[in-house]
C-alpha cells in the first residue's frame, strides 16, 4: 500500500482505517486522535475544559494513537460521558461515574481521572464492591430480609473494607470474601422463610439443616450468624463452626526443581512476564496476589545481582540464572501500548490505568501451562523454612511468623530442633 502524507503534521505512513479524511485531504491516526479527543472534551466554548486539560494530554500523547482511537469512537459510551463533563452537564464527580449506566466504562475513565489526580483518589476495588452492594441489595426481597442485609453489609462489611482501604490497597480476594458472605446471608433468610421460620424464631436444629442439606458454600454464612447474635438480630446461643478446609497437597522438591529449571529454558513456551511470575512463585513461595501488587520500587536491579523486596527484612538476593529473568521482564514489562501504562510503576502492569495485572488473570495464565499453583507454593515455603528459621523465613518472604511456623511443623522442623540440625549439617559437611 503507498504510504500516505497527513495535510497537518505531514506524518508519512501507510494509511488504514484511523486516518480521518478531510476536505483538505487525510490526516494521520495521531492527528485523528487529537482532533476527536479535543472535540470530546470542548466545553461548549471552542475550548478544551480546563479541569481536563491533563487527561486531553494523556489521551492525546499515548504510545498508540490507533489504541486511543479505538477506545475514543468504538465504546458508544465514552464520546457522550466525556463530553457531558467537560461541559458541566455531568458533575465531575465520583457520584457521576458511579451512576453511569456503562460501570466497565466509568471504572477506566475514573482510574485515569485518579491517576492524574483530577478526581481524589478512591479504591477501586472498594468502588467495586459498593457498586456491586446496591445492585444486590435492591435485588434482595421482601423488605424485612433487605434491611437485615443492608445493616450487615454497612457495619460490619463496609466499615472493615473502608477501614482497611485507608491503610493500605484491598485485594480482590478481600472483596469476593464479602460478597460471598452477602450473599449467604441473603441466603439464609430466603431459606429461613421458606422453612416457616424468622431470624428471631431461628434454632440450632435450623443452623444446623442449614449446613448439612446444602453445599459447603453455605458455610460463608457463618460471618452473618456470628454479627446477627452479637446484635440480638437471632438467638445469642447459635453457633455455625469455622470450616476445616481439607489439607492440600504439596508437590515434591524433584517436581519443584523441574519447574525451575522450565523456568530458566528459553526452549520452553512461557510469556516473559508468565516466566517471572512463575520464577517467584516457585522460588519464594509467593501467592499470585503480592505477585501482581509488586512495584518496581520492590526490585533493585542497580547492582551486579539483583535484589527484591518480599517483606519487611527487607531486599534478598535473587540467584542467577534467575535474576536475569527478572532484569528481561522489567526492562518490557508491557502491555505499554496503551495510555494506561506509559509510566506504570507496577511489575506486572495491568490494562487499566495505574492498576497492576490482576490476580486472576495471573492464576489463569499459569494455569494453562499445567503449573500446580497451591502445590508449588507450599513446596517453595517448605523447602525454604527447612534452611532457616521460620521467623526470619517470615520476615524475608511477607509470611506471618505464626503461618512460617505451621508451615515449618508440617515440614518436620520446629525452633528445638532447627540447632541440632543446623549442628548435625555443619558436621556432616565437614
Amino acid at each position: 500500500m503507498p504510504e500516505q502524507t497527513c495535510v497537518r503534521c505531514r506524518h508519512q505512513g501507510e494509511r488504514h482505517r484511523w486516518w480521518g479524511h478531510r476536505d483538505d485531504g487525510i490526516i494521520c491516526p495521531r492527528c485523528h486522535l487529537i482532533e476527536r479527543t479535543t472535540a470530546a472534551l470542548d466545553d461548549g466554548t471552542g475550548q478544551v475544559a480546563p479541569a481536563l486539560l491533563a487527561l486531553h494530554q494523556a489521551i492525546c500523547e499515548q504510545p498508540s494513537a490507533s489504541a486511543g482511537l479505538v477506545w475514543l469512537i468504538c465504546n458508544r459510551h465514552v464520546k457522550p460521558l466525556l463530553t457531558g463533563l467537560a461541559t458541566g452537564r455531568l458533575p465531575l464527580t465520583h457520584a457521576t461515574l458511579d451512576a453511569h449506566e456503562s460501570p466497565q466504562t466509568a471504572m477506566h475513565l475514573r482510574d485515569m481521572l485518579m491517576q492524574h489526580q483530577i478526581l481524589p483518589h478512591r479504591d477501586r476495588y472498594l468502588v467495586l464492591f459498593e457498586n456491586w452492594l446496591r445492585g444486590k441489595l435492591d435485588a434482595i426481597d421482601p423488605a424485612d430480609d433487605q434491611q437485615l442485609v443492608r445493616r450487615f453489609a454497612t457495619w460490619r462489611s463496609l466499615r472493615q473494607l473502608r477501614q482497611r482501604a485507608a491503610r493500605e490497597p484491598l485485594r480482590p480476594g478481600l472483596t469476593k470474601r464479602h460478597c460471598h458472605e452477602i450473599n449467604s446471608a441473603a441466603a439464609l433468610l430466603a431459606w429461613l422463610r421458606e422453612h416457616g421460620t424468622t431470624p428471631k424464631a431461628c434454632t440450632q436444629t435450623d443452623l444446623d439443616a442449614w449446613i448439612t442439606t446444602g453445599t459447603s458454600s453455605r458455610q460463608g454464612s457463618r460471618a452473618f450468624v456470628v454479627w446477627s447474635t452479637r446484635n440480638s438480630t437471632m438467638p445469642r446461643h447459635l453457633h455455625l463452626p469455622y470450616h476445616q478446609s481439607p489439607a492440600h497437597e504439596t508437590i515434591t522438591q524433584t517436581q519443584r526443581l523441574q519447574l525451575l529449571r522450565d523456568l530458566i529454558d528459553p526452549a520452553k513456551p512461557f510469556f516473559q512476564r508468565d516466566r517471572a511470575a512463575a520464577l517467584l512463585l516457585a522460588l519464594f513461595a509467593q501467592p499470585l496476589t503480592r505477585i501482581a501488587a509488586l512495584t518496581m520500587n520492590d526490585i533493585d536491579l542497580s547492582g551486579e545481582e539483583v535484589r527484591i523486596t518480599l517483606g519487611p527484612h527487607g531486599p534478598i538476593p535473587v540467584p542467577e540464572p534467575f535474576g536475569q529473568i527478572l532484569r528481561e521482564h522489567a526492562a518490557e514489562r508491557g502491555p505499554r501500548n496503551i495510555e494506561a501504562n506509559r509510566n506504570s510503576p507496577w511489575l506486572f502492569p495491568g490494562r487499566r490505568p495505574a492498576q497492576h495485572v490482576h490476580s486472576t488473570y495471573l492464576m489463569n495464565q499459569l494455569a494453562k501451562s499445567r503449573i500446580n499453583l497451591l502445590g508449588t507454593r507450599l513446596a517453595a515455603i517448605r523447602t525454604l523454612i527447612l534452611d532457616m528459621p521460620p521467623a526470619i523465613a517470615a520476615q524475608a518472604l511477607g509470611y506471618t511468623p505464626e503461618c512460617a511456623e505451621d508451615h515449618a511443623t508440617l515440614a518436620g522442623a520446629t525452633w528445638t530442633s532447627y540447632a541440632a540440625h543446623r549442628r548435625q549439617r555443619n558436621g556432616s559437611e565437614a
